[in-house]
């Protein structure tokens, strides 16, 4: 790690390149962090730090990839059953063979009310009375009845059935084309209830989409289920399930410097690396010994520079992951182009408002610094 000197040297530096007149420390036949003034300032990586902090998001994933506290939690995909818990509100077809005034009550012939149960979690029959029905499955509670109705009749035949099952929900939001609640129903999956939602909407971001439960992240990936087919997670839905599809649309990385087309690039669904980001770009303009580049990342308050060479870069580029912010400047060569170098990275350290921009947000001053590197004032 390394430290390079605070936005009022920089300016200093830079108003000495303008002027050809640089400070002592600035003036260098390439422009390098570390051979400037060291004072408090940014936090300066290479190439190693790079690929460690790429390895690790990798491995956080989901929960840093959707920038949540939450942990994942381990979870036993195996041991799932396909199970309904009766609750409360849920409505419920009882019938006792030759026994109709212990059934549930019909309004004419093949037509059924149903037996709600209650909210103190009883179901109220004729003749039968008050029997408990919350938090017991079909077969439980049939075994609860069977044994009501022994007191009336000898080997009693009894059929349950869930009409209408309103006690429990799950939740579909963000980027699908309709979101909403949706009934429990014990078998319902992950990739049905995606489906009841009307599927994902062309915004949505399947990498950062996560489901929750009981307020903890399942270690899903929906990139994984929809798009590469592992449907060894798709998850049997609960009472409370949460699944949000954030919106990718405005994920991007920005490249800026010496490049045919300095541009904000989209990441879209999946993750970009610096080849992809640069190619997007148009790639390096041609000059011979222009090989630095700086990523840099995280808030203009302090934002992390990585300088890399481009050359080693490209040997391990399937190992460099960008995150959506993140700033890529390809450096020039030689105190002529160094100043506009500089023009064009101040505004990401020394803060927008430096420069009059804070009420535009981040993709104006990544356009006005592109405007910069094109010539612009």
């Amino acid at each position: 790690m390394r430290t390079i000197p605070s936005p009022a040297s920089l300016l200093a530096c830079t108003l000495g390149l303008l002027t050809s007149i640089p400070p002592a420390g600035c003036a260098t036949a390439r422009y390098r962090y570390d051979r400037l003034d060291a004072d408090d300032g940014v936090d300066v990586r290479d190439l190693e730090d790079l690929l460690r902090d790429s390895a690790r998001d990798g491995a956080d994933a989901p929960g840093r990839r959707l920038g949540l506290s939450k942990k994942v939690v381990a979870f036993d995909f195996a041991d799932q059953r396909d199970e309904y818990r009766i609750g409360k509100n849920d409505v419920l077809n009882v019938y006792v063979v030759d026994h109709p005034e212990m059934s549930s009550q019909r309004i004419d012939l093949g037509q059924i009310s149903g037996t709600v149960v209650q909210k103190d979690g009883y179901v109220y029959l004729p003749v039968l009375g008050r029997i408990r029905a919350e938090g017991l499955t079909v077969v439980e509670f049939r075994a609860a009845l069977e044994e009501a109705a022994r007191r009336f009749v000898v080997d009693p035949q009894v059929s349950v059935e869930i009409l209408t099952y309103g006690s429990q929900k799950f939740y579909v939001l963000g980027q699908v084309a309709r979101p909403g609640a949706f009934p429990v129903d014990g078998d319902t999956t992950l990739l049905e209830a995606l489906g009841l939602a009307g599927g994902t909407t062309p915004q949505a971001d399947l990498e950062a989409a996560y489901v929750l439960r009981d307020g903890a992240l399942l270690p899903i990936s929906l990139a994984d289920l929809l798009l590469r087919g592992d449907v060894a997670r798709n998850v049997l839905m609960r009472d409370g399930d949460v699944v949000y599809v954030p919106d990718g649309s405005d994920k991007k990385v920005y490249v800026l410097g010496e490049v045919g087309r300095p541009t904000a690039v989209p990441i879209g669904r999946e993750r970009i690396t610096l080849a992809e980001a640069l190619a997007a770009a148009g790639g390096p303009t041609p000059a011979e010994g222009r090989r630095e580049i700086a990523v840099i990342r995280g808030g203009f308050a302090k934002p992390v520079v990585y300088t890399v060479d481009l050359e080693r870069a490209l040997l391990v580029d399937d190992r460099i992951a960008l995150r959506p912010g993140d700033r890529v400047v390809v450096a020039p060569t030689g105190l002529s182009t160094a100043a506009k170098y500089m023009r064009q990275i101040l505004p990401f350290l020394q803060g927008v408002q430096a420069i009059g921009l804070g009420a535009q947000g981040a993709t104006n001053v990544a356009n006005t610094a592109a405007a910069i590197s094109n010539g612009g004032p």
